[in-house]
């Protein structure tokens, strides 16, 4: 796992289009983000196109998975844990079609929130026939909550926080700060057995003002057991954590 490039590139605010209506967002003539309801399927569609021919993508979600929100300390949680997605990737002139999971959250909070928390770390774990969706809130050193959600045929069970473990192996220091590099996280209920093992292949880390984020590449091993079935979990997927401040 390796990260081949990474660009970013700020630009002036009367730039900006973002539509109060749908889903839209342009910088200039460029359409960056587009949402759409399909009339036949009833299904959400966003249409993302980002970068250009040396770096860059075009790429379609179409969501497959009932959404859900929820409450954290930080505020209100909107999770959509599944999409069909498909498009280019563009590298160095070439095209590289693709095909794919994709996956999508939005947290909603006041703008003093970061002032009583100190940070979180969300990511997934996506089966053939299930969505895990985990979070660890971090409000301070003493203080923490733990979200477990599974999505499933068209349905969404939430665990409670006093059946779920996060429990961090190894730390790094990374950037002046110290962050997880291997964590477990199990679930123990009479309907949801859960035991998986996340081990950090690569970090990268994005520097904003007042905020510290770290984009992961997770292997997630384990096995999840749930109405009456064992499913095996060997799979590489992302996780973002945050540190305000």
């Amino acid at each position: 796992m390796k990260l081949l490039n990474f660009h970013r590139k700020r630009i002036f605010y009367k730039d900006l289009f973002v539509s109060e209506e749908i889903p839209l967002i342009k910088i200039g003539n460029k359409e960056l983000i587009r949402g759409i309801i399909d009339k036949n399927t009833r299904d959400w569609i966003y249409t993302i196109s980002m970068g250009g021919p040396e770096l860059g993508f075009d790429l379609q979600f179409i969501k497959n998975t009932k959404a859900w929100m929820g409450k954290t300390y930080l505020g209100n949680w909107l999770v959509i844990p599944g999409f069909d997605v498909q498009g280019v990737i563009h590298f160095q002139g070439n095209d590289t079609q693709v095909v794919g999971k994709g996956y999508h959250d939005h947290n909603i909070y006041p703008f003093y929130t970061p002032l009583l928390n100190k940070g979180y770390h969300f990511g997934k774990i996506a089966t053939d026939s299930t969505i895990i969706t985990w979070a660890n809130v971090i409000k301070n050193q003493k203080t923490q909550e733990h979200i477990v959600v599974i999505n499933k045929e068209q349905k969404y069970i939430t665990i409670n926080p006093k059946d779920i473990r996060f429990t961090i192996e190894k730390q790094e220091n990374d950037h002046g700060k110290l962050i997880p590099k291997s964590f477990c996280l199990t679930v123990e209920t009479d309907d949801v057995k859960l035991n998986v093992r996340m081990e950090t292949l690569q970090i990268h880390n994005i520097h904003m003002p007042m905020l510290n984020y770290w984009r992961y590449h997770l292997r997630n091993i384990g096995e999840l057991q749930m109405d009456g079935l064992s499913q095996k979990i060997d799979t590489i997927e992302l996780s973002e954590y945050l540190r305000f401040f």
